[in-house]
């Protein structure tokens, strides 16, 4: 099957009726291509936002919860991927390039395995009540453990408590319970009261540093999870406008050998 050959599909009204049809096709492939070039860039924007935040960067070191940073790069290779593949569909489609097509296609399969890994990923380890909490409430605890005689412990805990505006892993009684004296990082330095918020009551750094992060995991994922959602769609369009191109090439094939007769 050429290159060429297809570039009469959808041009005139022939081969059965389908030109406006794969008009219609072409117009909604290169408009849902569009949006992905558009939401590409923007998921690699806040890839780039999370990971090129300095303070934040320095806490997930502090942290050792370098693990995060997956879930984020797989989320900024599919959007770099995404915006690569658009060229292809959108001129595949206009030209009717059935190699351009099926590049496309593939792309945007590995594009939706890509986002859906990278968003189960960051709601698995960014948000409140996912594994990320069991790993936070061990590191905490043996932050607190060792908090009055190790300074780089101590350090930690007192910028996550003061920035975040948490207390201990579940709470002040965390150093409570183990004879320790409750840290000035503790209270907000305006009303001299525990760390408190309004309708929650009072944070544990688990569950206030979770809140910090589902901030970032949670608009890449729900980014990435918006878009393989219309991708779903347009690989349904683009089998279909090359079906219905198949179809117009062997109804010209059909056409020729009946002149030829």
């Amino acid at each position: 099957m050429g290159q060429g050959g297809g570039h009469g599909y959808g041009r005139g009204r022939g081969g059965r009726g389908q030109g406006s049809t794969a008009e219609f096709l072409m117009k909604i492939i290169m408009l849902f291509n569009i949006f992905f070039i558009i939401m590409g860039a923007a998921m690699v924007s806040i890839g780039f936002w999370i990971t090129l935040d300095t303070e934040f960067k320095k806490w997930v070191k502090d942290l050792g919860m370098e693990q995060f940073w997956v879930g984020t790069y797989i989320l900024m290779a599919a959007g770099g991927l995404l915006m690569v593949q658009s060229f292809f569909g959108i001129c595949g489609a206009y030209q009717r390039r059935t190699r351009m097509l099926f590049i496309f296609q593939g792309c945007l399969v590995v594009c939706f395995v890509l986002e859906i890994t990278g968003a189960a990923y960051m709601l698995a380890n960014g948000i409140r009540y996912s594994r990320i909490e069991y790993w936070l409430t061990d590191r905490f605890y043996n932050l607190i453990d060792v908090y009055n005689y190790d300074e780089a412990s101590a350090r930690i805990m007192n910028i996550v408590q003061e920035w975040v505006g948490c207390c201990g892993a579940k709470g002040a009684t965390d150093y409570v319970r183990w004879n320790k004296v409750i840290p000035n990082t503790c209270y907000d330095p305006v009303t001299g009261n525990a760390w408190y918020i309004k309708d929650y009551g009072y944070v544990g750094c688990v569950r206030g540093f979770t809140m910090f992060l589902e901030t970032k995991a949670g608009w890449i994922s729900g980014i990435a999870l918006f878009i393989a959602f219309f991708q779903i769609f347009c690989i349904g369009f683009t089998c279909y406008f090359l079906q219905g191109k198949r179809a117009y090439e062997e109804y010209r094939k059909s056409q020729e050998f009946l002149d030829r007769r």
